[in-house]
Order: structure tokens, then C-alpha cells, then sequence
């Protein structure tokens, strides 16, 4: 009878040295510790993304921090003739407040990090089922529009949607990296931008002087300036390239806009402006306003507004900007900075708005 003696068959692994047995079983304790860790922060990251998106239905994005709009499903349908819409720059800088008192427009603002063009066109379809489309929507439109995309869980959260299967893997953080990188990326941009800011009061500008039948308007007009922003223009510094039409989310915006030609919506795109130093590091702005013109030349009802340009505002006056400069690529208005511009926005709205209603004609 032939094979291989028992002895010889264990002699492989009593040739493994202690130092090797030791080398094998920190290993296996690695593994299952790695597996154990990932498992763990893996179901972590998810129970809070999941308490995160619970929070973020249709209901709560009209219950703002402040708690303004908590009452909106009350107020009757058509009281909002005018939509605000963009992101945080647009939440600092164009005011439902000025709005009502140089124009009488009662406008609804929703503007944040979140904002972006795929969630602008599920939030308006929603908006209008319940307030109604309204005669005038106001989009502040970003040097980087089409470079972001739309946190796609908190969007099937805001739709209703029920919570994804996750991918399996050896690895579930690594199976499930693009939902997890969507889902960081979106909190640090709430952390750095209007969601932190709300969070507080220090800054905050409200004023106290609308009529009491104009209770539904928000009285929010933007944070006091807290710091210098340094004015010297260095030799070198960062500059970032714009990410023309279509990028990651123009079709969106196309999309709404022919929503909104169809319901007779007038549409002004707003370019807000920016620290000179911001300005001039987003140094393919001419490529972006031509974008803009190309999107909106088609359409009778869009009008643009540039307010980004040295001929046109103030972008030197450092009170005028809660932030921005040399190598920063984004610029917020301070509550001084929106209520020059402003002034600026309802004076051209009235020649726009004069075209179709007596009631804006000088």
C-alpha cells in the first residue's frame, strides 16, 4: 500500500517556528479585528446616516432651524408669488424681507448647501403642489453650478424613498464607498457652509419692522461682517477652473428651467458677488457667463443678472463680505454687502417685472 506516512505529513508544520506561529496569529487576530472594526464603523456611519436622512423629508425643509416656515403648510396656497433659490451665497445674500419692502413680492427662500440643481427641480415639483408655481423664481446661480452633485441618499430620503440595501463585501466601508464619500462630503459642506451657521445666533441679522399682515415673510437679512479678510493680493496663489455645462448636474437645471417656462414662471438668474480676491481666483468666469447665456437665450421668460463684476459692485469693499479672497473660491455677503445689493436686484426686477404687470412701472 502506497502514500505518504503520517509523520511526514505533519512534518510542514513542524517546521513552523514559534516566531511563525506567533507572525500567524497576530495575522489572524488583524484580520479578525479589521473585519470586526470595519463591521462596527460600517453599521456606525449607517445608523447615522440614516438619523441624518430622517430628519431631511419634505416636512422638515420647511422647518428651518430658526423654525420660520414652521407654519407653511397653513398658510393658504398662492400667498408666495416669488421662490428663492441657490445655495448658501444665495442664502446670505438675496432676502425675502427687501423683497416685500422695495417690491411687495412675498417670496419663499430655500437655499443651502443642499441646493443643488437636481434637488432645486424635486423640491420645485413638490413646492408647487403645495403653495402653487409662482409668478416670479429668483436662482442664484454659482461659478461651480455644475461642478457638484446632489447627495443622492438625502434625496431619496426628501422623496420618500426607503432606506437603500447596502453592497456586500469583505469590506462593507469599502463596498460602500461612493454612498459614504456622498455622505461625508454633504455634512463637511454643512458644516462649512449655511447649516453650521444657523446653528447659532451670533451674527445673525432680523429686522422688526414688516406690517402684521406680513407675518410670512422672513425677516433674516444676513450675519454681521466678525473679521477682516486679508486685502493684499499675493504673487501666487490658487486658482480653480470652472466646469462648464453640462457637468455633473446641468441637465437638471435645463429641466427646470422648461418646467418653469411651461407654468409661466419669469425666471431671473442671479450672479451675486464675490470678494475681489474669490473673483479673481475663479478665473474662468467669462466661460461661465456665457454658459449661462447660451442656457438661457432660448427661453423668453429667463433673464440674466451679473452682479459679480468690479464695474458693477463694490468687490474691494471687505465690509461688504463675510468671507472669500486670494485662493478661495467661495464668497458669502455680509448683511451690509446683501443690503447694497439688494437694492440693486429690486431696482432691476421692477424693470423686468414692468414688462408683464402695471404695478412695477415707474
Amino acid at each position: 500500500m502506497t502514500g505518504i506516512p503520517a509523520a511526514d505529513q505533519a512534518a510542514p508544520l513542524k517546521r513552523i517556528s514559534p516566531k511563525g506561529w506567533r507572525m500567524f496569529a497576530w495575522l489572524l487576530v488583524f484580520t479578525l479585528g479589521f473585519l470586526l472594526f470595519d463591521r462596527l464603523l460600517f453599521f456606525a456611519v449607517r445608523r447615522e446616516q440614516r438619523a441624518v436622512f430622517e430628519r431631511q423629508g419634505l416636512l422638515s425643509i420647511f422647518i428651518l432651524k430658526r423654525g420660520f416656515y414652521r407654519n407653511f403648510f397653513a398658510i393658504p396656497r398662492g400667498t408666495f408669488d416669488t421662490l428663492i433659490m441657490g445655495s448658501s451665497r444665495t442664502q446670505r445674500g438675496i432676502h425675502p424681507y427687501y423683497l416685500y419692502k422695495y417690491l411687495k413680492l412675498n417670496a419663499f427662500r430655500i437655499a443651502g448647501a443642499k441646493c443643488k440643481p437636481k434637488f432645486n427641480m424635486v423640491f420645485y415639483e413638490q413646492y408647487k403642489k403645495h403653495a402653487g408655481a409662482p409668478r416670479l423664481l429668483i436662482y442664484g446661480v454659482d461659478y461651480f453650478l455644475f461642478k457638484l452633485k446632489t447627495n443622492a441618499p438625502f434625496l431619496d430620503r426628501f422623496q420618500g424613498q426607503t432606506e437603500p440595501p447596502y453592497a456586500r463585501g469583505l469590506s462593507l466601508l469599502w463596498a460602500n464607498k461612493n454612498q459614504n464619500d456622498e455622505f461625508l462630503a454633504d455634512f463637511l459642506e454643512s458644516l462649512g457652509g449655511n447649516d453650521a451657521v444657523e446653528a447659532g445666533t451670533a451674527g445673525q441679522r432680523h429686522r422688526t419692522d414688516l406690517p402684521p399682515s406680513a407675518a410670512h415673510i422672513d425677516t433674516f437679512v444676513g450675519y454681521r461682517k466678525l473679521s477682516p479678510i486679508d486685502p493684499q493680493r499675493p504673487a501666487r496663489f490658487r486658482k480653480y477652473g470652472y466646469v462648464p455645462f453640462p457637468g455633473k448636474e446641468g441637465e437638471w437645471f435645463l429641466k427646470l428651467l422648461q418646467e418653469l417656462e411651461r407654468d409661466g414662471v419669469t425666471v431671473v438668474l442671479v450672479s451675486l458677488p464675490s470678494h475681489i480676491g474669490t473673483h479673481e481666483s475663479n478665473f474662468q468666469r467669462r466661460e461661465f457667463m456665457a454658459d449661462l447665456g447660451r442656457l438661457a437665450r432660448p427661453f423668453a421668460n429667463v433673464h440674466v443678472l451679473d452682479y459679480n463684476r468690479p464695474d458693477r459692485f463694490e468687490l474691494r469693499h471687505d465690509d461688504y463680505f463675510l468671507d472669500g479672497g486670494y485662493g478661495v473660491t467661495n464668497s458669502h455677503l455680509s448683511d451690509k454687502g446683501s443690503r447694497v445689493l439688494n437694492r440693486m436686484l429690486a431696482d432691476d426686477l421692477r424693470k423686468i417685472l414692468g414688462r408683464r404687470d402695471a404695478r412695477f412701472r415707474d
